[in-house]
């Protein structure tokens, strides 16, 4: 598991019960606006194991 992809879930795994994010969210979090296709596809590569609330993660569109 790479650096990003750890900074991924940790911010993923804070998002309160009954809130979203967007992958932009996360992306600027991260430091990198541009990389909301990256979180995006953090998200679709997640291990279950994780159990990270990934539903809570949605597009811009909502």
């Amino acid at each position: 598991m790479s650096c990003f992809s750890r900074k991924i879930y940790q911010i993923v795994a804070q998002i309160p019960e009954g809130k979203v994010a967007t992958y932009g969210q996360i992306a600027i979090l991260l430091g990198n606006p541009r990389a909301a296709r990256a979180v995006g596809w953090e998200m679709h590569r997640a291990p279950g194991h994780l159990n990270l609330p990934c539903h809570r993660v949605v597009n811009k569109a909502g």
